[in-house]
């Protein structure tokens, strides 16, 4: 089924992207946010760098990006929508309500998708007249030019999740369907190892030679300017979703949450703010120049055994969490290729020792 007409609520970073990426692949899509400066920013990035920035992506640019794009401050300009995407902020009290909210001025046969990263798709439609409509419809980030769509529900419809699939296609993404529903899908696990991994590594040594280590293994960035890119008010509300279902897993040690949290106290956000744990100049990241690089390989060794959790926990076979990673990141080697060019034993030699000097249940090995 391919939906006559579609909607994003949220016009944030991500909102904007996929609104964008709806109306470049042929849809009639209505922007809402209730937040006027918001919507406008989003509209004058449209007029001004959508063509560019899809231009330099993997997806053809049609003649006029823009021709089908509407935006609107009340829920209401999406009553004709079939397909709605909300990229509101990780929090479940306000999908909820979001959720509620549609209901009241969507068709009953419309569909729901939602771009969570840290909850579920059965979390946000709990409470819902019609919860069989809510779809994982979940972009990476940058949400332009890394072509995947992880899609995922399982109390969703068959039509749901086939429209889903059907959408993402017709944008230019990869849609990858997930056999099952967990917390952070399974991109944002695999990044949640990686951050999770690099918050204790810096317990060791600075940001800067942690970053430098992992940029000069093959990583397009490290763990520390990844939480500067999403922002680290972000990073620690999506730690503390997470810790629903798992625990300490993904929490940094407890000196590092209490400097992170110092820091946005002082609105030293990353990347929004132009200050985290870098420097950031329109956009571009500042990592210093180091003598000597981190050693990485126990940030690489977590991101490995999260993938193998991945499989046990059976959200999907080692060649789509392959796949997932891939095109998630940018990057040509997934976690199972690493583990074959690294070695099971090295991998799992480096999470033994790490596991037994920090008790961190990301370094616990499940391989």
């Amino acid at each position: 089924m391919q939906p006559a007409s579609t909607g994003v609520v949220g016009a944030g970073l991500m909102g904007r992207d996929i609104a964008g990426l709806l109306s470049n692949g042929g849809f009639p899509v209505t922007l809402v946010d209730i937040d006027a400066d918001a919507l406008e920013s989003a509209r004058n990035y449209h007029r001004n760098s959508l063509r560019e920035t899809i231009a330099a992506s993997h997806i053809e640019t049609a003649d006029e990006p823009l021709a089908t794009l509407d935006y609107a401050s009340d829920l209401a300009a999406l009553a004709d929508c079939e397909f709605v995407v909300e990229a509101v902020p990780e929090r479940l009290d306000l999908k909820r309500s979001l959720v509620d909210d549609l209901e009241a001025v969507l068709d009953t046969e419309a569909i729901i998708a939602t771009n969570t990263s840290s909850l579920t798709p059965s979390d946000i439609a709990v409470g819902a007249d019609h919860p069989e409509r809510v779809v994982l419809f979940h972009f990476a980030n940058p949400a332009i030019e890394r072509d995947i769509v992880e899609i995922a529900g399982d109390h969703a419809t068959d039509t749901a999740l086939d429209t889903a699939h059907e959408v993402a296609t017709r944008i230019g993404h990869k849609p990858i369907r997930l056999k099952t529903e967990h917390r952070a899908n399974c991109l944002s696990r695999l990044s949640a190892s990686i951050k999770s991994a690099g918050t204790w590594e810096l317990c060791r040594t600075e940001a800067a030679t942690i970053d430098r280590g992992a940029t000069a293994v093959g990583f397009e960035r490290g763990p520390l300017e990844f939480i500067d890119l999403i922002g680290i008010d972000v990073h620690l509300a999506t730690v503390d979703n997470l810790a629903g279902a798992y625990g300490d897993r993904y929490a940094p040690p407890t000196t590092i949450r209490n400097r992170m949290e110092t820091m946005v106290e002082a609105d030293s956000l990353g990347m929004k703010t132009g200050q985290g744990f870098f420097e950031w100049e329109d956009g571009t990241c500042l990592v210093p120049e180091v003598d000597e690089p981190h050693d990485v390989t126990p940030i690489v060794a977590a991101l490995v055994n999260e993938a193998h959790r991945l499989v046990n926990d059976g959200v999907g076979e080692p060649s789509t969490i392959d796949d997932v990673l891939k095109r998630g990141s940018g990057g040509s080697i997934g976690p199972f290729d690493i583990e074959s060019m690294l070695g099971t034993d090295t991998l799992r030699e480096s999470l033994e020792h790490r596991y037994a000097e920090t008790g961190a249940e990301i370094f616990d090995p499940v391989f």
